[in-house]
């Protein structure tokens, strides 16, 4: 059984070898915590962006109503016109 003696050098280049390691590992975590934290960021606008789409869909099931509310309304104003000038002439007449 042979043991591989290391010379100084080799040691020291050993060691930065090590720590060089360390330090790719640790920028390497604190990356992936980086990238966890922007995952979650745009899951959280994710699901708040579906509640809001959800609710506006639910709010606009009914919109397709609305192309009749002009034509409706013009009918309404029509008729109350009609009704106005009606009675504006019984008043007429009654005071005569």
């Amino acid at each position: 059984m042979t043991v591989l003696a290391l010379t100084e050098d080799e040691r020291v280049f050993w060691y930065i070898a090590l720590g060089m390691g360390l330090v790719v590992i640790l920028v390497v975590i604190v990356l992936l915590s980086l990238l966890i934290s922007l995952v979650r960021d745009i899951d959280e606008g994710v699901v708040t962006l579906w509640t809001v789409t959800k609710r506006l869909a639910t709010n606009t099931t009914g919109a397709y109503q609305l192309a009749g509310t002009a034509s409706i309304l013009r009918a309404l104003r029509e008729e109350c016109l009609r009704q106005d000038k009606m009675l504006t002439e019984r008043n007429g007449m009654a005071r005569r």
